[in-house]
């Protein structure tokens, strides 16, 4: 019987798919890697939340994730631009982005209006490329945020 998951699990693997969502990015594999960056972030905030409260199964949806996070006082006033990150990111991936193909994807993002940028102009050039390295820039730092949140709060 395999063990339930538990903090130090969520938190290597958010390492690891951040990791894995570079490299699909640098090989031009977009859907992908926008997957597997917001699964980073899910995987950060269920190891801080697995490491206060010792729950395991909370769901996929990011912007509750951060909610519960916030609740157990691990992010705080300081951390409001991680908070407006995760809810952009939140705009983009969703957990069944896994079974999706480039067009299926390109649609979504012409749905939420991420084939456009701010003021309504078109993005120039791919719209999947420039939201997957968006996507991936912004998840490192929140997954880089969450890392040390973690690291502190081991330390306690």
């Amino acid at each position: 019987m395999v063990s339930p998951l538990g903090t130090d699990d969520y938190h290597e693997g958010a390492l690891i798919r951040l990791g894995d969502a570079r490299r699909l990015s640098d090989q031009e594999r977009w859907v992908g890697a926008i997957y597997l960056a917001g699964r980073a972030v899910e995987c950060i905030l269920r190891s801080l939340w697995w490491l206060k409260t010792g729950q395991p199964k909370i769901g996929h949806d990011l912007r509750d994730l951060l909610r519960r996070a916030r609740s157990l006082g691990m992010l705080g006033a300081d951390d409001a631009k991680l908070h407006d990150y995760i809810n952009e990111v939140a705009v983009v991936w969703y957990n069944n982005l896994r079974f999706v193909g480039d067009s299926r994807f390109l649609r979504d993002l012409k749905a939420v209006g991420r084939d456009k940028r701010a003021g309504g102009q078109k993005v120039k050039g791919d719209a999947l490329k420039a939201n997957a390295r968006w996507m991936v820039g912004v998840c490192e730092a929140i997954v880089s945020r969450g890392d040390l949140v973690w690291k502190h709060c081991r330390t306690e």
